[in-house]
């Protein structure tokens, strides 16, 4: 699955369009929970929470970036281990399951 900079979440050749699309110096963060039946992922771009996000998570996942042109980059500046996870409710939020 990926969250494509055109506001896309793409998942096995299928795309759900709703989130914002980024823009360069973008922060751009993913929340992972872990903890909770569904495991879901969530995008924030700027601080704001997008709606368009993903359960089902298996029970291990791997993180990658992918680039369009020669002078893309990306800094990771944090990994954490939240003990609080972000209030998740958002107005229009869609659901995709893993699969």
């Amino acid at each position: 699955m990926v969250f494509r900079d055109m506001g896309q979440l793409w998942q096995n050749g299928k795309a759900t369009i709703g989130n914002h699309k980024m823009k360069e110096q973008d922060t751009i963060a993913l929340e992972v929970n872990m903890d909770i039946t569904p495991r879901t992922v969530r995008l924030f771009i700027n601080g704001v929470l997008q709606p368009v996000y993903m359960s089902g998570l298996p029970n291990s996942i791997q993180f990658f970036f992918a680039f369009s042109y020669p002078n893309d980059s990306v800094s990771v500046i944090s990994m954490r281990n939240l003990t609080i996870h972000t209030n998740t409710s958002i107005t229009g939020a869609q659901e995709v399951l893993w699969s």
